[in-house]
């Protein structure tokens, strides 16, 4: 039976993972799926060099990738974050200075590729004509939208840090489907071959900027315009330190891409790269699911690491866990049982290295869910402040791949392609090992995850049904929670009065059908000499804030005392509406 009262319970955080999870990993496939469309496209309709071209110049497209992830992804650790800390003064600046360093990096970036394209391409293909003639051009034609990809990246992780995970999953839908529509009228219909697939690339990326550009008028944007001269450059350098890991990372998958292309064209040829090829499309699929769920870490996590909630944080990371195994699974599975339907999509029934791609996939697939867990968990470190660990996770997972499939290619160029599962089963056994010696050390660390068993300082920290008898019994926990703390009786009192007051309104008002359904979240934490109260709920928009000196007069002939009390007896409130909940946070001042 489903306890009213709990220590934690997974709705609220659940709801939110499942809103923003669908749209990070929409987000994700609008950085991935657009060139995994055009790798299907162009090896059907030009033939299977030109899949080949796309994959010999994806190191260059990478590190594009990983500036954005330098710029985007660091700065929306660090808001959200500060979100969770109710400092938006952080949180605006880092924001502003995040467009205007991305923005100036990504035009010097497109300049350069732009014009040394050539050189570049004739370094990566090593002297075969046939995949220079298509991956030059396509190159030339991607730079020139380098600053709308970086843009797009930017964007869609600081919306979704926001809050507004919907209009990122429009813009990823709409961009998607216009990618595949022009991919096909540039390629077949226009003759413009594989330069026509880089156009139609470019300009999903430009419809996904313009859509998510509409969050900024939206009522519940939090996010502002404040460009700071003087701390520019510090909020320049917190977002190149919180993205630093992931973007080695994506750096290293870049250098580590390079080597396996030049290893398997060694070992075995044209055939090989084709197959490895194919192989790649297949790990880019597991990174649309991957980077749509270690988003939720970053964002969703990044508020809870604010709030100094790790129950919370700890439910999130379970729940992550669950569904990228399980998605992960069943990917595995459908690889093993039609390996030929997977390279059929990409032009296997036209290339000669067919007879040899249903082994090195099954093989291959067998890397995903270790080299999976491992990233989300690399993910979770960043946010926990173990920089070095994460750090070290982001160089070791590639490395050890390249150098895995180098050794292996010794023993039989058949044999190489177990290279990848085993140096990703490796991996996970060391930082299994790791963990467990930071537990035996420290037992109030979890293994694997190494989150907290407690939050910092003393907390209470329970959801409750939306049921009158249990906001009742809530109330009295909350008071006997801040007698244990030793809190003096006025704040004891307020605090209780305050809570009682916001949980009755969200009885009344929050939920129209079944709200016996419906669970809310209650933290409060005693530090620093004061008494932090935060409320969770998922029911209608509301923002408790009267703005105006003559609402906040408490008059108990009003119809607003409630609200009047809860404004006037805290030292500060906040409220937000992010990821479909209501966020009240309110401060008090003690005695003790």
């Amino acid at each position: 039976m489903e306890t009213a009262i709990s220590r934690r319970n997974p709705y609220l955080i659940t709801r939110a993972l499942r809103t923003f999870m669908w749209a990070s990993i929409l987000a994700a496939v609008s950085n991935q799926l657009a060139t995994t469309t055009d790798a299907v496209v162009v090896s059907n309709l030009i033939g299977t060099d030109a899949i080949s071209a796309i994959n010999v110049v994806m190191p260059v497209l990478t590190l594009f990738t990983c500036l954005m992830i330098l710029f985007g992804i660091g700065a929306s650790i660090v808001v959200a974050k500060a979100i969770g800390r109710c400092d938006d003064e952080t949180a605006n600046g880092m924001f502003t200075s995040c467009l205007i360093s991305s923005g100036v990096a990504s035009v010097v970036l497109a300049f350069l590729t732009y014009f040394l394209s050539p050189s570049i391409v004739a370094v990566l293909t090593q002297g075969n004509e046939r995949i220079y003639s298509y991956a030059l051009p396509y190159l030339q034609s991607m730079s020139l939208f380098i600053p709308f990809l970086m843009m797009a990246g930017v964007l869609e992780n600081i919306v979704k840090t926001d809050g507004n995970s919907r209009i990122v999953m429009i813009a990823v839908i709409v961009g998607s489907v216009l990618n595949l529509v022009l991919d096909i009228v540039f390629v077949k219909y226009c003759s413009l071959g594989i330069i026509g697939s880089a156009y139609a690339t470019g300009l999903n990326y430009i419809l996904a900027i313009l859509i998510c550009c509409a969050h900024f008028r939206s009522p519940h944007n939090s996010l502002r315009w404040r460009f700071d001269r003087k701390r520019f450059f510090k909020y320049v350098g917190q977002s190149v330190s919180q993205g630093f890991a992931m973007s080695i990372n994506t750096l290293l998958l870049a250098v580590s891409i390079t080597a396996i292309n030049a290893i398997v064209l060694h070992a075995q040829g044209t055939d090989g790269l084709y197959c490895w090829s194919v192989c790649l499309q297949l790990f880019l699929i597991m990174q649309m699911a991957l980077s749509g769920i270690g988003s939720s870490i970053y964002s969703i996590g990044g508020v809870l690491v604010g709030e100094q909630d790790m129950q919370g944080l700890s439910i999130l990371n379970n729940k992550c866990l669950f569904y990228l195994c399980t998605a992960m699974a069943v990917v595995v599975l459908f690889i093993f049982a039609e390996p030929e339907s997977f390279g059929r999509l990409f032009g296997s029934a036209n290339g000669s290295g067919s007879e040899f791609l249903p082994a090195a996939l099954r093989i291959y697939s067998l890397m995903i869910i270790p080299y999976s867990v491992v990233a989300l968990l690399r993910s979770n470190y960043q946010i926990l402040g173990r920089y070095s660990l994460s750090l070290f996770l982001s160089v070791s997972q590639l490395l050890l791949m390249a150098a895995f499939v180098w050794g292996f290619s010794f023993i039989g160029p058949e044999m190489l392609w177990w290279g990848f599962p085993l140096s990703s089963f490796c991996l996970f056994a060391g930082l299994l090992v790791f963990t467990c010696m930071v537990h035996s050390r420290n037992r109030n660390i979890r293994i694997l995850t190494l989150i907290p068993e407690t939050d910092r300082g003393e907390s209470l920290n329970i959801s409750v049904k939306l049921e009158k008898e249990n906001i009742e019994n809530a109330t009295y926990t909350v008071a006997d929670f801040l007698r244990k703390q030793h809190i003096d009786a006025t704040t004891t009192y307020e605090v209780r009065l305050v809570c009682e007051e916001l949980m009755y309104n969200l009885l009344n008002y929050a939920v129209e059908k079944n709200p016996e359904k419906h669970f809310f979240d209650l933290h409060i934490r005693c530090h620093d000499g004061r008494v932090n109260i935060l409320i969770k709920d998922d029911g209608r928009p509301f923002n408790p804030i009267l703005k105006h000196a003559s609402e906040r007069s408490v008059l108990l002939d009003d119809e607003h005392l409630g609200l009047k009390l809860v404004n006037t007896l805290g030292a500060a409130i906040s409220y937000k509406y992010m990821y479909n909940q209501n966020m009240v946070q309110i401060t008090f001042q003690t005695d003790k």
